[in-house]
């Protein structure tokens, strides 16, 4: 070889320019001599011509003398004969308006599988009552809101004073002497009555896997005069409740265990013509103990079939599902028997089945035979109430034998006075916040908030349109959720209630049997609330 194979990376570079300018050189040579001869035939393929000489555009690219063509295209040229796929996933949406109802946007067919799993915002003209406890509310808006959490002295006290009375200060000419202002109000609405009260536990939500703070500390549990003091003074109240509930002096209150919720409401609350008890979540052993103490109870919220929730069946299909039931309780008895008697073959300690015994009672709802919270809600009505008070009455398995809560009974959560209860406020903490590069006004309520308070605050509320953003107790959902077969309005009940702590204005949502879907955010906007 006369020289050297191997270049400089200059040297490969300067060759690679030279010859991207020759073939530059090149196409501009052919382009002007396409120019010339075509100019001397034509203009106008000149003019096409010169354009070649430019960047060449992206080929996928729409054409803008294209789009109003496209945009006059009516959905029935679009679609072809045979309405293939595609065509109709192209097809413009067609929009019906009505000037009665809102505006309702209709799917292709080919859309219309998920019209079923979109979510649909109900819209009332007026708040309707979700009966799940909730744990923590925030309120936002736009706007201040009316009232602040800083109370003055005379506010503080007329807020009280209204609540204890039962009082409604603005509706009212009898204590003309309260204060009425937003503040007062705001107070007002933040209060209940609680037993037990501990300040050094949390008797709300009723956890017994949370750990002692302090080792030191001596549970109630380990001292047995104690327990005993206030298992009695608890019993005493529980009396005092279901008794203001027969005399419909009271419309409801909660029983809240570390096992399962109970809600009682008086007679014509919900709709409903008797006193009803309403218990969730259930296992299979805390049924068969109810059914042991001739307590008759039905599951409202039993799904028996798929197609259930399209239909309304009539008497004959729920004699049916009775019929069912007791087959499947059958079952579930001979299931029973054969376990207990292969415990007694192995010779198992006493002691180890007791325990075995209360774990299947105390699974929390996960041992349920219907797999949900929803699907095992009991509704206990009339005279079976009684026994159902008398059960939890005398009942160990109300009591927790484990965790900080051992000993302690079950906390009772009502609208109005009892027998040794405490009064309790809600903590309420206002602030600022930004959301979506947007400054809000905020207030966050926490602790057990009853239905009652939840109906004063979005009626102080509807001043203003605002948001409400609630987090409730997983095991209470169920509560929201039912509904009673022969539920109506009852101008009776409203008139035995007038005394139950309620004013009118609220005792007429707390006795519709309307309910609104479940829905986590509450939005008030334009008169009307939107569950979400």
């Amino acid at each position: 070889m006369s020289g050297s194979v191997w270049k400089k990376p200059d040297e490969v570079m300067k060759q690679m320019r030279e010859k991207k300018k020759a073939l530059q050189a090149r196409f501009s040579h052919a382009t002007t001599t396409t120019i010339t001869n075509s100019y001397e035939n034509d203009e106008t393929s000149a003019t096409l011509s010169v354009t070649t000489s430019t960047k060449r555009k992206n080929p996928f690219r729409r054409s803008p003398a294209k789009r109003p063509k496209l945009l006059a295209v009516t959905q029935d040229d679009q679609r072809t004969v045979n309405c293939d796929l595609v065509s109709m996933l192209n097809a413009p949406n067609t929009v019906k308006v009505d000037n009665n109802k809102e505006q309702v946007l209709e799917l292709p067919q080919a859309l219309s599988i998920f019209a079923a799993v979109t979510p649909v915002c109900q819209k009332l003209d007026q708040y309707a009552v979700d009966w799940s406890l909730k744990t923590r509310v925030r309120f936002t808006s736009k706007t201040p809101f009316a009232f602040s959490s800083t109370l003055k002295t005379s506010e503080e006290a007329s807020g009280i004073t209204g609540f204890v009375r039962c009082v409604n200060s603005l509706n009212s000419d009898e204590w003309s002497s309260l204060d009425t202002s937003t503040n007062a109000q705001f107070h007002q609405c933040c209060l209940l009555w609680q037993y037990p009260w501990l300040p050094w536990l949390s008797l709300f939500p009723r956890d017994t896997r949370t750990p002692i703070t302090s080792t030191g500390s001596v549970q109630i549990g380990m001292d047995s005069n104690v327990s005993n003091c206030l298992l009695n003074d608890w019993c005493e109240s529980f009396r005092s409740l279901f008794g203001l509930l027969r005399a419909r002096q009271c419309p409801f209150f909660y029983v809240c265990t570390h096992q399962f919720t109970v809600l009682f409401r008086a007679a014509g609350i919900g709709g409903v013509a008797e006193i009803h008890a309403l218990l969730t979540p259930t296992t299979r052993g805390l049924r068969d103990v109810l059914r042991k103490e001739d307590i008759s109870y039905s599951m409202p919220l039993k799904k028996s079939g798929q197609d259930q929730q399209n239909c309304t069946m009539n008497n004959d299909e729920d004699d049916e599902i009775k019929d069912a039931d007791k087959i499947d309780d059958l079952g579930d008895e001979d299931c029973d028997e054969d376990d207990t008697d292969w415990i007694n073959d192995i010779g198992l300690h006493s002691n180890l089945r007791s325990k075995l015994e209360a774990e299947r009672l105390q699974d929390g709802g996960q041992g349920t035979s219907q797999g949900t919270y929803s699907d095992s809600l009991l509704l206990i009505e009339g005279v079976e109430t009684q026994g159902l008070f008398n059960w939890l009455l005398n009942s160990k398995l109300c009591l927790s034998s484990t965790g900080p809560l051992t000993g302690i009974p079950p906390t009772l959560f009502s609208p109005v006075a009892f027998h040794q209860a405490t009064l309790r406020p809600l903590k309420a903490r206002q602030g600022f916040l930004k959301q979506d590069g947007e400054n809000l006004y905020s207030v966050e309520i926490q602790g057990p908030i009853l239905p009652h308070s939840m109906v004063s605050l979005m009626k102080l509320l509807q001043s203003g349109d605002f948001t409400a953003v609630c987090s409730a107790l997983s095991s209470t959902k169920p509560f929201a959720s039912f509904q009673s077969s022969t539920a109506a309005t009852s101008a009776f009940g409203k008139e035995s209630l007038s005394d139950c702590g309620l004013d009118r204005a609220s005792l007429d949502l707390f006795c519709s049997s309307q309910l609104p879907q479940f829905a986590n955010e509450i939005r008030f906007q334009d008169g009307c609330f939107h569950f979400n």
